[in-house]
């Protein structure tokens, strides 16, 4: 059986981890593209956008609506990937635990 201190000193280090791999994510950058690369979002690796391309034909064309939905487009593929690289590494991390766990600050 397992001690209390023990218990206690696994938890800290896969708190120690989880912060490791946090901060990994928030330099990480995962781009994805809408018609063939006309617009294309950069997300860090927790989904927040980082930046937006279009290209320049599309601003000269006016069609403000087609550049909206492409952007929304880019930037929900961006975000789908990193949240699936995201749970994929934080799954190495704990294996099967229950994510978030209470006390760990997730």
């Amino acid at each position: 059986m397992v001690g209390f201190g023990k218990i206690m000193e696994m938890g800290q280090k896969l708190q120690e981890r989880i912060k490791a791999l946090q901060d990994e994510l928030e330099k990480m950058e995962i781009s994805a593209s809408s018609k063939g690369g006309m617009v294309t979002a950069t997300v860090n690796g927790q989904g927040s956008i980082r930046s937006v391309e279009i290209e320049k034909h599309l601003t000269e064309k006016g069609d403000r609506d087609l550049v909206e939905n492409l952007v929304l487009e880019a930037i929900s593929k961006a975000q789908d990937k990193a949240n699936k690289i995201s749970k994929k590494k934080m799954k190495k991390i704990t294996g099967k635990l229950p994510i978030p766990l209470p006390g760990l600050g997730l």
